[in-house]
């Protein structure tokens, strides 16, 4: 512990062990203490953390300095029961110390409820210079004109690093918020120096860990653990007694390196600039966190706030024989030692418990940390606007949607991500498509992962086919798979909403023979290219299926000299096997054409795509074209309580057995394709009433087990709870993994043995919400004579 410390030895080497670990003990926690402050600020509040230079209500301002009044209470809170001070030179200057740390806390805390963290970071950065003029004014230290010199470099620097977030937040209330709590820094620093100089050093320590206060933690827990799994406590509740505990924990030891060890060996100047440092590392590992870019302009600032430092440290070099400020300090190694012991043992505990609240979704290679806010208890219950339904087959079906009504909310569990987000929205995926996913992955409700999904489709696709007047829509759906009917009925009213005519469509299973391909490629021919341009139905065939691909390769050659855009499909390489002829066929027919875009239905089939096909073919990402269809009500009552869709192709994840439901537990297992819908006069008319039927299947259930893709995409719109069968090609783990990893009633496994087991806990969880099943269906109606029923699908024994 570090408790006594004299005057007469030097500092220890910047380069040392023992400060190195010290400094990046101070980074860490001054880190984790304000990004979980962050998250629990956004949670609590409706968010005013957008940044955007407005004016706020004097509601909103209330609403954040309560929050921030109740994080800070917190945090001090832990200070006094964990921190012990002692100030030689009396009462009134321990009164001080201490009220000037509340002060700038609170003031730090309103500024992040206000802004940007990384707003109230860059007007922090400019702390050395509130702190020199504190040392000049009330110390009497001398400056050198280099020194002086060196603080607007440093600071401005620093500001461009951070990307100038003063122009975006127009000093508002939080950016003076953040300018007091500079002050209020400066003040204490100067105070505990003062009391130095002048009584002898200030004893900062961490006291020690009680019996009785660690079985009241255990007891605290426990008891919040239970009260949490038993369903007496919200998970917010729970999300935000974990923020706020944490963000209070590193505050503790934070506070404790800066003011208890790193304060004591450096004068308050030479404190400052060091916090300069810290705080540019903490900002970096905000940009990382957050998936942020930083452009060469930022990073130009850093080099100039670099170059500051050096300067200052030089003129340190020929003033520091005349300050005494830095002789006062003995440093006790063994001290030193027990007490890095005991910080690294805390920081590393609180890092595994922080990797419980956060969820780094898997999916794509970037890296992001992601922390969840729900709203809601329970996922079913969440309310959708009515505009959410009014587009989905009603009179607005056809119109395209205004942006805004797509873009979520970001006053609610997504505040603490607003500024990722909003940098991320004005990002071009059409260029860039590694980062599609970004916002996708953080949604919560099936209406929002819907909305998200179309937003994708205009942005990125409809941004490809803006140009064209005319369209002809090749191999569409109108076989009995549900999932590709429900493809083509989103992919036409895509067209319909972009205002993008169709001349000609055929259909895979009917009119897409060679000889209308051939008449189709006639009628090209009266289009100028243009104004024409080639669609090819998306799906998740390409290599997996050599006829769904030796068609493909006839369309690429017979429309060779127009645009031709094929809508999102999925890569499924037999086996692996990518040594096989027919996907060297594949590599061959789609590598190298330039008329050719290929968009990607998830991350696994677009890095499938860079690594085999990479040429001249343009390859992009987005979500399945059934999104476009929206979110669905349940128009009846379930029959089943788990419906189960098991397929039995190729693609089926293999089964040994269905196991055996709880008893009044009512399972139906089959697959869709044997679920028969009426008959249509073309194609295009079946492909709708297909996918309507496949809705229709779904909801007789209360809950679903699916092992096919578009039984969990059309699960999603209905917002029914559902589990996830991977299959051994990993093409639903990738598509979930991709786009909708975030959904909370959904459940994904590769465990067909699990599968009941897990539906049946959904059916608990979410027993208050989901529709009863159709009543009295278990008394028997054949009293004296047996009558057979006809069955509407094959059922599984």
């Amino acid at each position: 512990m570090l408790s006594s410390i004299s005057s007469q030895q030097k500092s220890p080497s910047l380069l040392s062990p023992w400060s190195i670990a010290i400094f990046f003990t101070w980074t860490v926690t001054s880190f984790l203490c304000h990004f979980f402050a962050k998250h629990f600020l956004g949670a609590m509040g409706e968010s005013m953390s957008t940044g955007r230079a407005r004016g706020f209500s004097s509601a909103q301002l209330k609403s954040g300095a309560i929050n921030a009044t109740l994080l800070s209470i917190f945090q001090v809170g832990l200070c006094y029961i964990l921190v012990k001070v002692r100030c030689p030179g009396g009462k009134w200057n321990l009164v001080l110390v201490t009220a000037c740390h509340i002060g700038a806390t609170w003031f730090t805390n309103v500024s992040m409820a206000c802004v940007f963290a990384s707003s109230t970071f860059a007007i922090k950065l400019m702390e050395p210079i509130t702190s020199a003029l504190m040392q000049f004014l009330i110390l009497g230290t001398p400056l050198s004109p280099l020194a002086v010199l060196s603080l607007p470099v440093i600071v401005g620097g620093a500001i461009i690093f951070s990307g100038s977030p003063i122009s975006e937040s127009n000093f508002s209330f939080g950016i003076a918020a953040a300018f007091i709590s500079n002050i209020v820094l400066a003040l204490r620093n100067v105070s505990l120096k003062m009391d130095s100089a002048k009584q002898g050093q200030t004893e900062i320590s961490l006291k020690p860990v009680t019996r009785e206060l660690v079985i009241f933690v255990m007891l605290c827990g426990g008891s919040g653990v239970v009260a949490w799994t038993q369903g007496y406590l919200p998970r917010r509740m729970v999300y935000l007694a974990t923020t706020c505990t944490l963000s209070g924990l590193f505050h503790v030891i934070y506070s404790y390196v800066s003011t208890g060890v790193v304060l004591l060996h450096l004068s308050v100047v030479s404190h400052a600039v060091t916090n300069i440092l810290k705080r540019l590392l903490v900002v970096i590992l905000l940009y990382v966190t957050g998936s942020r870019s930083a452009s060469p302009f930022n990073f130009l600032g850093l080099a100039v706030c670099t170059l500051g430092l050096f300067v200052y440290a030089w003129s340190k070099k020929s003033t520091q024989s005349h300050l005494e400020d830095d002789r006062k300090v003995k440093r006790d190694s063994t001290s030193w030692a027990t007490s890095l012991t005991k910080l690294t043992s805390i920081i590393i505990s609180l890092l595994i418990i922080s990797l419980g609240v956060n969820k780094n979704l898997p999916g794509s290679k970037e890296l992001k940390i992601v922390i969840k806010s729900p709203e809601l208890t329970l996922l079913a219950p969440a309310p959708s606007t009515v505009y959410q339904f009014d587009r989905t087959f009603s009179q607005e079906a056809h119109n395209l949607p205004r942006r805004e009504n797509l873009v979520p909310d970001m006053d609610s569990y997504l505040a603490p991500q607003a500024d990722n987000i909003h940098q991320f929205l004005q990002e071009d995926h059409y260029r860039e498509p590694n980062r599609s996913s970004f916002l996708s992955r953080q949604l919560l409700t099936p209406a929002e992962i819907s909305n998200e999904a179309q937003r994708i489709h205009f942005d990125v696709i409809g941004k490809a086919l803006g140009k064209f007047k005319y369209a002809m829509l090749l191999d569409i759906a109108s076989f009995e798979n549900k999932g590709d009917p429900c493809i083509t009925v989103g992919e036409v009213y895509f067209l319909a909403r972009i205002k993008l005519e169709i001349v000609y469509y055929c259909s895979a299973a009917t009119s897409c023979s060679y000889g209308n391909m051939q008449k189709a490629a006639q009628k090209a021919q009266t289009f100028s290219v243009e104004e024409l341009v080639i669609l090819i139905h998306g799906g998740g065939n390409i290599s997996g299926y050599a006829f769904s691909d030796i068609h493909r390769f006839f369309i690429l050659n017979a429309f060779r000299n127009y645009k031709i855009f094929v809508f999102p499909q999925s890569i499924w390489v037999r086996f692996q096997n990518f040594e096989h002829p027919h996907f060297k066929r594949c590599i061959n027919h789609y590598c190298c054409n330039e008329n050719v875009t290929f968009v990607m239905r998830d991350h696994l089939s677009y890095s499938i795509a860079k690594k085999y096909f990479h040429g001249a073919t343009k390859f992009i990402l987005a979500p399945d074209m059934a999104f476009q269809i929206g979110p669905v009500k349940r128009f009846m009552s379930p029959v089943f309580d788990i419906m189960w869709i098991r397929r039995g192709d190729a693609e089926t994840p293999g089964y040994s057995n269905i196991p055996a439901p709880p008893p009044g537990i009512r399972l139906h297992v089959s697959d869709w394709w044997k679920w028969q819908t009426p008959g249509a006069s073309n194609s295009l008319e079946k492909a709708h009433y297909i996918c309507t039927n496949g809705f229709f299947y779904l909801q007789r259930g209360r809950v679903v087990i699916t092992d096919r893709l578009h039984g969990h995409i059309l699960a999603t719109l209905l917002n029914i709870p559902h589990v996830i069968i991977d299959n051994k090609a990993h093409k639903l783990s990738a598509y979930h993994n991709s786009w909708t990893a975030s959904l909370e009633n959904t459940v994904l496994t590769d465990d067909p043995s699990k599968a009941v087991d897990l539906a049946v806990e959904l059916l608990h969880k979410y027993n208050g919400s989901l529709p009863p099943r159709v009543p009295f269906l278990h008394i028997d109606e054949t009293l004296i004579e047996d009558h057979t029923f006809d069955k509407p699908e094959m059922s599984y024994p």
